[in-house]
C-alpha cells in the first residue's frame, strides 16, 4: 500500500516538515493528488514580511510582552 502511494507519503512529510501538523482539509488535499493547503489559523510569517523562521522569535523573553509570553500550541512559526 505504501509503495503503492508513495507520492502522498512523500507530500504528507513535506506538509508535515513545513507546517508540524496535519489537519483533515490537508489530508483531504493529499488524497485528492492536490498540495496541501496551510493548516487553520496557520500564520505564516513569510507572507507578512518577516522571517519566518525559528530564529524570529528567539530575542522574545517570557514577561517582555512579546512572542514569547504566548501559550504553547500552533504553528511552528510562534515558538
Amino acid at each position: 500500500m505504501l509503495v503503492e502511494n508513495m507520492d502522498k507519503l512523500h507530500t504528507m512529510a513535506g506538509a508535515l516538515i513545513k507546517y508540524e501538523t496535519i489537519d483533515s482539509d490537508q489530508i483531504d488535499d493529499i488524497m485528492g493528488g492536490r498540495t496541501p493547503r496551510p493548516p487553520k489559523n496557520w500564520d505564516d510569517d513569510e507572507a507578512k514580511g518577516g522571517t519566518g523562521g525559528a530564529d524570529a522569535t528567539a530575542e522574545a523573553k517570557p514577561g517582555s510582552g512579546s512572542k514569547g509570553d504566548r501559550h504553547i500550541g500552533g504553528p511552528a512559526g510562534e515558538h
